[in-house]
């Protein structure tokens, strides 16, 4: 019963808050004004993770403990969860360097992957990949670790990246929690995982009533980046524990693809990867006249069939995955192409 009462009482709580801060956030300093990398044209006010990050954190750790399975590991999480959205808040109010906020990102990552060290441990000892060649298997462990590490912080960033249109990141979450849950159903998710994407589908379906087009408030640095963690801790341990990852990367298509072919397009033209820009596929076809809701629901449409293809790949990963790439590089070649006439 808790599994149900929790979350619609975490909807309303979501609903009844934002409508009793907007006017506080429309008069704070957290306030996104026009620029020549944004996509919107009236100051709007951002910041929305203060509010949501701390609700999901706080019902899913209820749940935990009413379960009795609340323990240290999903403790350090939540703390780095929070120290990711204090960070990211500060980061609101006034532009931190980002140095800063990646030595953060860096140490929290690295905290929680070692208290997953065992299932890594794991992991790395049936995938083998240096054993084979007669090095020692702690080399394995490096490697996975490292390259676990840089995923995790690829994926915090990529959330930071994609959220810059109206209801994307809502639209990407809710998917990603969908899946999750038909995934456990299914037998393949722990119920920590599922209680934690249901708190987060419940509450991104009650912000995307403020954030659906046009927006009355944006998720913030505050909202993406600790949403990017969640998503990547529930991404990582899909790979090491669950071995059920193939799914979560099609459901994530749309945001893998277009950030990293907007990065890899950067670089190759010699600009700096690392500052903001306004060079997604999506933020060109918004510029060439393309309304925030004719976008958002061409991607809601994308998002529909990469679920249905994520919950075929279990039985048919190939196929599945190739269409679902195929599908998504379609809709960002349709963008690039309508996005010529900015």
């Amino acid at each position: 019963m808790k599994l149900f009462i929790i979350p619609l009482f975490l909807y309303i709580s979501c609903i009844l808050i934002f409508n009793k801060t907007m006017t506080y956030f429309r008069n704070s300093k957290l306030i996104d004004k026009p620029s020549e990398r944004t996509n919107h044209i009236i100051p709007t006010p951002k910041g929305a993770g203060i509010i949501l990050i701390p609700l999901i954190i706080f019902s899913s750790g209820l749940v935990f403990f009413l379960n009795e399975t609340l323990d240290l590991q999903w403790i350090i999480y939540f703390i780095c969860c929070l120290i990711l959205l204090i960070l990211s808040f500060l980061d609101d109010l006034k532009s931190l360097p980002s140095s800063i906020r990646l030595i953060f990102q860096f140490s929290c990552v690295g905290l929680c992957l070692f208290f997953l060290k065992n299932e890594i441990l794991f992991f790395s000892q049936n995938l083998q990949l240096l054993t084979i060649l007669g090095l020692s298997p702690n080399f394995d462990f490096f490697i996975v670790t490292i390259t676990l590490l840089l995923f995790w912080l690829w994926i915090i960033n990529l959330f930071n990246f994609m959220d810059g249109m109206d209801g994307i990141t809502s639209i990407q979450v809710i998917f990603l929690s969908l899946l999750v849950n038909s995934l456990t159903l299914l037998g393949y998710f722990s119920e920590n995982i599922q209680f934690l994407s249901i708190m987060m589908l419940a509450s991104f379906l009650a912000f995307l009533n403020f954030n659906k087009p046009p927006a009355k408030i944006f998720l913030g640095d505050s909202g993406s980046i600790p949403v990017g963690f969640l998503c990547g801790l529930i991404i990582i341990k899909s790979i090491v524990e669950y071995n059920i990852f193939i799914p979560l990367l099609i459901i994530s298509m749309y945001y893998f693809l277009d950030s990293s072919l907007t990065l890899a397009i950067r670089f190759m033209k010699r600009k700096n990867i690392f500052i903001a820009h306004s060079e997604h596929f999506y933020q060109r076809v918004l510029r060439s006249g393309y309304s925030h809701s004719d976008v958002l629901f061409k991607i809601l449409i994308l998002s529909i069939f990469l679920f249905i293809l994520s919950l075929l790949s279990i039985n048919f990963k190939f196929i599945s995955l190739t269409i679902a790439f195929l599908i998504t590089l379609i809709l960002i070649m349709y963008f690039f192409q309508k996005g010529k006439n900015e």
